[in-house]
């Protein structure tokens, strides 16, 4: 399935950490060069943060003998001609949104199933748990998981209607390009999906060939899409991660000390650096109320028949897109959770 610019312009922010090109400040010819790619373009606000957060720390850790290249706002293709890239080795790693890292290692799917996760605290807890359960399964797939960050909870966006009841399900012609999931999700809702290629996604909407869509507020407006989205339903109806990663063999192609500073590195500085995306992701949501955008509400009765419906994916895609092993570790990290904070 083909990903379209647009579309993947918003979760920038999520894919940057590996994607720019930085001079070493140790004043030294670099050992070690990594070649990378992105769907975002050069310059844009958020590698400011890439800059003044990540780039340092990097240096640090490897003494300056790492240097990155990128491929900036597609020029190596969208992300399935990059991963097939980095299957043949032309490239060495990539950021990439939720769908993505499912082409990558199909098990990650588990952690966007509905309504799985309450809020971010949650979230946290179970990368914190699990961070390490992900890092051998995408090293199953011969790729090293240099991050974890969050694209962000998914919402609902019609250019017609306002999607608080199952009569606008019906209705609406709901665009899809997620996969299998997605779609068993719309039709247990009651909704006419309408797949189309990702390149299609922006335009769709705007011609009317679909009118409504699952997700990130960042991509509303990096899609620019706002000028014909009339309604945002702000329920947090999936959680949506991106992944960063580099193949296995370039990864163990590092120093053993380089690798281990780095992964005493990658908890505190993806702390940081999603502290700042979910800022963003804030200021978006924000900016469209003001552009006009009616913020839907939920009856409570909605919320739960809504739940009621999409829950039990849970079980119905366990073995098939996952291990129902791993969700359960999942639900067990999050039972303990929520016993030690209720409320939360």
């Amino acid at each position: 399935m083909k990903k379209s610019r647009a579309l993947i312009l918003p979760l920038a922010v999520l894919l940057l950490f590996l994607l720019a090109s930085c001079p070493s400040a140790f004043g030294k010819e670099p050992k070690y060069y990594w070649k990378t790619a992105t769907l975002a373009p050069d310059g844009v606000g958020w590698a400011r943060q890439m800059k003044s957060i990540v780039f340092p720390e990097i240096e640090k850790v490897t003494n300056g003998d790492l240097s990155i290249k990128v491929y900036w706002g597609g020029i190596m293709g969208d992300e399935e001609d990059v991963i097939k890239k980095m299957a043949i080795g032309q490239l060495s790693g990539a950021g990439l949104a939720a769908q993505g890292a499912n082409m990558l290692c199909p098990e990650m799917q588990v952690v966007e199933l509905p309504f799985l996760f309450n809020n971010y605290e949650e979230v946290d807890y179970v990368k914190e748990k699990m961070t390490a359960t992900f890092d051998k399964l995408f090293a199953k797939h011969d790729y090293f998981l240099l991050a974890w960050v969050d694209q962000d909870f998914d919402q609902i966006y019609s250019s017609k209607y306002p999607m608080n009841n199952f009569e606008d399900f019906k209705k609406a012609r709901f665009l899809t390009w997620y996969g299998t999931l997605e779609e068993d999700l719309l039709k247990s809702l009651g909704a006419n999906p309408v797949p189309v290629n990702v390149p299609e996604v922006s335009a769709s909407i705007r011609s009317g060939v679909a009118d409504t869509a699952i997700g990130p507020g960042l991509w509303i407006v990096g899609a620019q899409m706002y000028s014909v989205v009339k309604y945002m339903n702000r329920v947090k109806i999936r959680y949506s991660p991106a992944v960063i990663v580099v193949t296995l063999p370039t990864f163990k192609a590092l120093p053993e000390d380089y690798q281990k500073k780095y992964y005493e590195l990658r908890g505190p500085l993806m702390g940081r650096f999603t502290k700042e995306v979910r800022k963003d992701n804030i200021k978006s949501v924000e900016a469209m109320l003001k552009y006009g955008i009616v913020e839907v509400k939920n009856s409570p009765e909605f919320l739960e028949e809504l739940k009621a419906r999409s829950i039990p994916i849970w079980d119905r895609m366990a073995n098939k897109l996952y291990p129902k092993e791993l969700l359960d570790e999942i639900l067990g990290h999050l039972k303990q959770f929520r016993a030690a904070n209720p409320g939360k």
